[in-house]
């Protein structure tokens, strides 16, 4: 009987072993053959205008996933905030009760997400190139932070550097921390305020809602951190002066639930990661263009439009990287800012 005992214990055994070794590659997902995966519909929520950039890439993007997916993979476009505004929208996608978003990335539960809007991260188009690739310490930390929310974070998406929008002259306009002799509008999250601040503007965070209002009736002076199209688009009754600092980029994400992406076949997942990113590549291209464009109209429709040289973006933007960044370490984390500022200057 014991010699019977032992022999079983001893198949069991093997049998385990056995069992574990054939099923150690295995995934939590299991391996869907291509001709048996049930056609999905993802919803697919973004924050803008139907005539935006934003917009026009991610119709694109939802035409080219149905496609390279051989029509497994549908995606339903819902615009301009028509799920709800931005954060309730990245809370959804957190839950998987919306599957896709193209929005701000929201920091109440790690302020690292929102580090694509540090001011001047760049200070032009080639410089957010580099601090922007995938391939770089900034877009690793926000996938791994997307990550532990539950989120897979495609990359960054611009839309436009931010200026200030006034209704007279500013005084020093090209001098860092001299006061700048007005008081504009600021949102209330500190990426944007300090560092406004720090160049010599007096600012107050009324909503953003009243914005036009209190311009009109003096409340108020102009507004900081909106790009040209939004100056032009809301604003150009309001104000007569455009002064072109180039502080933040509207650098919005492509996201996706984690566990929503993890359910599509590897060759799909693959498709869309690819698409997705093309077109975040292509949006440097795309948001130059546009402010571009708006800066123009802004000119024809009798606003003055001042650029800045080179060598005093450069200036704003070492100022602010030197005095402001580390305020803002508080957010986040000193390792994390110190970090970024290596990344972008090797």
């Amino acid at each position: 009987m014991r010699n019977i005992k032992t022999s079983l214990i001893l198949m069991l055994s093997l049998i385990l072993i056995f069992t574990s070794a054939c099923t150690s590659n295995d995934t939590d997902t299991p391996v869907v053959n291509k001709n048996d995966f049930e056609p999905v519909v993802l919803k697919f929520g973004n924050q803008h205008p139907v005539d935006s950039i934003a917009t026009k890439a991610d119709k694109e993007i939802c035409a080219e996933i149905e496609e390279a997916t051989e029509g497994r993979v549908k995606v339903e476009l819902y615009t301009d905030s028509s799920l709800g505004d931005y954060t309730n929208i990245f809370e959804e996608v957190m839950v998987g009760s919306i599957d896709m978003a193209h929005i701000t990335a929201v920091e109440t539960y790690d302020a690292r997400m929102s580090g694509s809007m540090l001011p001047y991260l760049g200070s032009n188009y080639e410089e957010l190139k580099k601090a922007y690739d995938p391939n770089n310490y900034l877009y690793k930390t926000v996938f791994e932070s997307a990550q532990e929310l539950g989120i897979r974070t495609f990359g960054f998406f611009c839309e436009g550097f931010s200026g200030v929008g006034v209704n007279k002259p500013l005084e020093n306009a090209n001098i860092p921390n001299a006061d700048k002799g007005v008081v504009v509008r600021v949102p209330g999250l500190d990426n944007f305020a300090v560092g406004i601040t720090e160049l010599g503007f007096r600012t107050s965070t009324i909503a953003y809602s009243d914005t036009y209002t209190s311009i009109q009736t003096g409340v108020v002076d102009g507004w900081a951190a909106g790009p040209a199209n939004l100056n032009y688009l809301y604003f150009r009754d309001v104000i007569t002066h455009y002064y072109d600092y180039m502080t933040n980029q509207e650098a919005t994400q492509i996201i996706m639930n984690e566990k929503v992406f993890q359910s599509l076949l590897p060759e799909d997942q693959e498709a869309i990661t690819e698409i997705i990113q093309r077109k975040c590549q292509e949006s440097f291209e795309l948001a130059a263009e546009d402010d571009e464009k708006y800066m123009k109209l802004m000119e024809d429709y009798g606003i003055e439009v001042i650029r800045f040289t080179d060598e005093e973006r450069q200036a704003f933007a070492e100022v602010v990287r030197q005095n402001v960044w580390p305020k803002l370490a508080k957010n986040s984390s000193q390792e994390f800012i110190d970090n970024i500022l290596e990344s972008i200057n090797n």
